[in-house]
């Protein structure tokens, strides 16, 4: 694993008891620090701020509030907060706040403030996060005038020198001034210049960076996401693995970004010094976001998980992008299989939806089923209005024959589903039908209706719901959050849980391998998960009722 530019990102360690133990609204303002929401956490922080009330509490709840502002990119803000800090107080924590507030005079790119701050810190290991941090701020921002005209004060910062030292190796022409700083570089020993960087250090911390469009509708901020917003409910999932993971024991540092559906701020995020070392990128989701994450990804050689897709072709030849589900080309694979061993017969009626997906999985389909000798005797484009005449045409009314052995319907659309099942409700049918497993979250499913027809479910990360974990998890998220779960929050629980366990200090931290090693794995909450030699989900089950369980057809 890649080690984390600073002790910014890792847990803040207290030597201060009694300032960590302190109300349950300030240990809740950490957790949501470590968590990502910032934004929160700065509310509930600010009653803190008050020396004459909370005096040494007031100013680790300080420090805290600036990494908070800091995280949330409000680096005026941090840098006042910590300013303060520094300046007014004798605080046993300076050297943390020195470093932090350098970081926050970087990106304003104030960078002589910056260095000078560095300057001052005593603590050696927060020096040496120091020196990497002015290589990796500086390499990409500043001239060779300005390094050159500061060479005397900042000289012992080796992440400075080091930046320099490599401007002026490709300078073809020289004033004298940087002659002599270049003459002065090169008698430093190799040692001297040498500083550990996020490639040659381990740490055994796994290091997770979360881009999601949780403003996917418009707006900025967390007091604009409505409860009903999907991608806040995938990560309420994603946040109660996290707490799972660490409750086991494992290391990890956790960075979440708001993506708010729009390329430039993705640009923008992939600029955070935290993807020079995180592990794995957990996000976006929409395309025009997921292919700027997705070639960051390939250049940066850092695994990309987009968590809710089954779409794979904007990746097709990128090794470190994958699909949390089942890829299209799986799913139409996956259901021809068990066609054939089931011995269903070679005509096939197809339906599917208006969506992207939908619509690819479709062509798909007849291209695969014909290369296999099936006959698509209907092949429609449905919606509300004319899935019901597509089903009769098939045959699926009272007293008639069928004119295919199979129906496929690949659609997640309530309102496609809802005339469905009211058909088949009232009739007695042995035609088997195979439909994606979201129609059985649908709230208006009446299975007892639909006992007498052939109903099968398509599986996507299917949540295998009689599972004693699936209980647990249901109890616990209704503890912290006070609703029952929906999918979005199962696949959120599902998707973080499987990457703490797929890289930690025991396996090791080469994601490939690993999965490779792992085969096909029971899902804490799903019926299984298999990526061995694959960038999405190959476990896709075909799932059917059996007097109120949802069993696998094998």
């Amino acid at each position: 694993m890649k080690q984390l530019i600073g002790f910014l990102m890792a847990f803040f360690v207290s030597a201060s008891l009694m300032a960590q133990e302190a109300t349950p609204e300030y240990r809740r303002a950490k957790q949501m620090i470590e968590n990502g929401n910032s934004e929160a956490a700065m509310g509930l922080l600010r009653p803190y701020l008050d020396y004459r009330e909370y005096g040494e509490l007031a100013l680790y709840a300080r420090y805290h509030f600036a990494r908070a502002a800091f995280q949330n990119r409000q680096y005026a803000l941090s840098q006042a907060t910590l300013s303060q800090l520094v300046n007014e107080y004798n605080w046993e924590k300076e050297d943390d706040a020195r470093y932090l507030l350098a970081l926050n005079y970087f990106n304003q790119k104030e960078y002589f403030d910056a260095l000078t701050v560095l300057n001052k810190i005593r603590d050696a290991a927060l020096k040496e996060e120091g020196q990497k941090a002015s290589y990796d701020y500086l390499k990409g921002n500043v001239s060779v005038s300005f390094l050159v005209a500061h060479w005397n004060t900042f000289k012992d910062n080796k992440g400075y020198s080091k930046v320099l030292l490599e401007k002026l190796e490709q300078q073809t022409v020289m004033s004298n001034s940087e002659k002599r700083v270049f003459r002065e570089l090169q008698e430093m020993k190799q040692e001297e210049l040498q500083i550990p960087t996020s490639q040659n250090i381990k740490n055994n911390i796994l290091e997770v960076a979360i881009i999601l469009p949780f403003n996917y509708q418009g707006g900025t901020g967390v007091r604009n996401i409505e409860g009903n917003n999907f991608v806040f409910e995938l990560y309420q999932g994603i946040s109660m693995a996290i707490e799972e993971a660490k409750k086991r024991g494992e290391q990890l540092t956790v960075r979440t970004f708001d993506s708010e559906r729009n390329e430039g701020v993705v640009r923008k995020i992939l600029d955070d010094p935290f993807f020079q070392v995180a592990d794995i990128i957990i996000g976006p989701i929409y395309p025009e976001e997921t292919s700027v994450v997705a070639n960051f990804a390939e250049s940066n050689q850092i695994p990309y998980i987009n968590p809710l897709s089954n779409i794979k072709d904007q990746f097709d030849g990128m090794d470190y992008s994958y699909l949390f589900r089942p890829s299209t080309g799986g799913i139409v694979q996956r259901v021809l299989e068990f066609c054939r061993n089931k011995n269903i017969g070679n005509k096939v009626a197809l339906a599917y939806s208006g969506s992207t997906r939908d619509e690819l999985m479709a062509g798909q389909f007849v291209k695969e089923a014909k290369n296999r000798g099936y006959e698509i005797t209907y092949n429609r484009k449905v919606n509300s209005n004319n899935i019901r005449d597509f089903l009769e045409d098939v045959g699926i009314r009272e007293d008639t024959v069928y004119n295919a052995d199979m129906v496929v319907i690949f659609s997640d659309d309530p309102y496609i589903a809802s005339p469905t099942f009211s058909l088949l409700e009232s009739l007695t049918t042995d035609i088997p039908i195979m439909v994606m497993d979201s129609w059985l979250y649908f709230n208006f499913v009446n299975f007892e209706m639909l006992g007498g027809n052939d109903f099968h479910y398509i599986g996507n990360n299917t949540i295998k719901m009689d599972k004693e974990s699936v209980s647990d998890f249901r109890e616990k998220f209704f503890e912290k959050f006070q609703t029952y779960p929906n999918i979005n929050a199962y696949l959120g629980y599902e998707l973080m849980d499987w990457v703490a366990h797929s890289l930690n200090n025991r396996l090791g931290f080469d994601f490939r391998n690993n999965l490779n090693q792992l085969g096909d794995q029971q899902g804490t909450l799903s019926f299984g998960l298999n990526f061995s030699y694959s960038q999405y989900n190959q476990h896709i089950p075909i799932l059917k009722m059996n007097q109120g369980k949802l069993e696998e057809i094998k």
